[in-house]
C-alpha cells in the first residue's frame, strides 16, 4: 500500500499520445536558443552522472541536471522570463522597448531572469516580491538595473499586488503563472524552460526511464514532460514533487481540477512556496504526469547536503531548498518499499534529477 504523501494520477495513460491539447501548451518544434538573445557563449549547462548514489538508491543510473550553473546566472529561471521578453518585443514591434516597464511577481529567480531580459533590450522593470524572498535576491535583482516592490504578504499575494499596480500603470506583465485571460506570456516563458529538456536528450541518447521534477506553479514540470512526451518513443515515468504546506499539484490531482494547496505554502523551498497551479500547464500536467508526492521539511538539508557532500566519486553539486527537491523526492520514494516498487523502480531504472537553483541567499550545507 502507498503511503498517504504519494498519490498515482488517475488520468494518466501510458498509451496516451502528445496530443494538441498538449502541443498548444509544449511544441517540440520550437525550442529556444535564449542563450544567444544574451550574445552567444553559453554552453548547456551540466548533466552529472551519480553512478555510488544510483547504487545506495538501489536504481540501475542517476544523472542530474545542473541548473546552478546556467549563464552564471543558478538557476533554470534564467531561461524563462529572458525568452518571454524578447519574444514580446519581437512580437510588438509598434512599441519601442525604451517605453516598455516589464513587471512580474517572484520569490526571486524569476523576477531576476524578467530583469535581465529587460536590461538587455533597454527596458524597464519593477519585479513584486513576497516578504519571505532573501535580501541577496533582492540586490541580485536590483543589480539588473530593476526597482522592487515588497509586498507584505506570500507569494500569491504578490502576483495579486503586481497585477492590479500593473493595470493601473500600464506596464506588461512577464508572469510565469497563468490566469483567465493571461495565458500567452506564460507559455512563452515555459518555451524558454524547453530548451534544458532538448540538451539533456543530445546528450542523454536513451534519455530517462524516472523523472523526479519540482514544482510550484508547474512550468518548469510541464515544460520537462512535455517535451520528452513529444519526442521520446516511450515517456519517462514522471514524478512531481513538492513541499507538504505547498501541494497544489498534489490537490489538484485529486481534486481532478486546478485546486489550493492544503496548506499556507510557509516553506523553506521559495521557488515552491505556490498555492495554486499555473491553469496552462493542466494539459500536460494533469494528464501526462504519473505520480504526485510531497516532502517535508527535515528532508530538504540532507538532501542539500547530499548534492554539495556527494558519495565516494560523485561530482558535487550546489543547490538551493527548491533545486534539491527532486532529490529528496527520490530519496523518500527509496526508504519505502511500495513506494519504490509502485514506481517500477529497480536496478535498471535510469533516473534524471533537476537542480533547479544554486544557492543564492539560501545559506550553505
Amino acid at each position: 500500500m502507498v503511503p498517504a504523501w504519494l498519490a498515482a494520477n488517475p488520468r494518466a495513460s501510458r498509451q496516451q499520445t502528445f496530443g494538441p491539447a498538449q502541443r498548444a501548451v509544449i511544441d517540440p518544434a520550437k525550442v529556444p536558443d535564449v542563450g544567444a538573445l544574451l550574445g552567444g557563449g553559453h554552453g548547456p549547462t551540466p548533466l552529472y552522472a551519480l553512478p555510488a548514489l544510483a547504487t545506495r538508491l538501489g536504481v540501475g543510473e542517476i544523472r542530474a541536471k545542473d541548473e546552478s550553473q546556467r549563464f552564471g546566472f543558478g538557476a533554470f529561471k534564467a531561461l524563462g522570463g529572458v525568452f518571454a521578453v524578447h519574444q514580446f518585443i519581437a512580437t510588438h514591434k509598434d512599441r519601442p522597448a525604451a517605453g516598455i516597464t516589464f513587471t512580474t511577481a517572484s520569490s526571486g529567480n524569476h523576477g531576476r531572469s524578467v530583469a535581465l531580459g529587460a536590461q538587455s533590450v533597454g527596458a524597464r522593470c519593477t519585479i513584486f516580491l513576497p516578504k519571505f524572498t532573501s535580501a541577496e535576491k533582492e540586490e541580485a535583482i536590483r543589480a539588473k538595473g530593476a526597482d522592487v516592490i515588497r509586498i507584505d504578504g506570500d507569494y500569491d499575494t504578490a502576483v495579486a499586488e503586481c497585477r492590479r499596480q500593473a493595470a493601473e500603470r500600464g506596464w506588461t506583465v512577464i508572469s510565469d503563472t497563468s490566469w483567465e485571460g493571461y495565458g500567452q506570456i506564460p507559455l512563452d516563458v515555459m518555451r524558454g524552460y524547453t530548451m534544458l529538456a532538448a540538451e539533456i536528450l543530445r546528450e542523454w541518447k536513451d534519455g530517462p526511464t524516472h523523472l523526479f521534477v519540482q514544482a510550484g506553479v508547474g512550468g518548469l514540470a510541464a515544460a520537462v514532460i512535455g517535451y520528452f512526451w513529444a519526442v521520446l518513443p516511450q515517456r519517462p515515468v514522471s514524478v512531481i514533487v513538492e513541499p507538504e504546506s505547498a501541494d497544489c499539484w498534489f490537490q489538484s490531482n485529486r481534486a481532478g481540477q486546478p485546486a489550493l494547496a492544503s496548506g499556507a505554502a510557509d516553506t523553506a523551498m521559495g521557488g515552491l512556496a505556490c498555492r495554486e497551479i499555473s491553469p496552462v500547464t493542466w494539459p500536460i500536467l494533469g494528464m501526462g504526469a504519473d505520480w504526485f508526492m510531497t516532502i517535508t521539511e527535515d528532508q530538504v538539508i540532507p538532501a542539500r547536503r547530499l548534492f554539495a557532500h556527494p558519495l565516494n566519486g560523485d561530482p558535487a553539486l550546489t543547490s538551493g531548498p527548491s533545486g534539491c527537491a527532486g532529490l529528496a523526492g527520490l530519496t523518500r520514494i527509496c526508504t519505502e518499499a511500495d513506494a519504490f516498487k509502485a514506481l517500477g523502480l529497480d536496478g535498471q531504472s535510469r533516473v534524471l534529477l533537476i537542480n533547479s537553483e544554486g544557492n543564492l541567499g539560501e545559506g550553505t550545507v
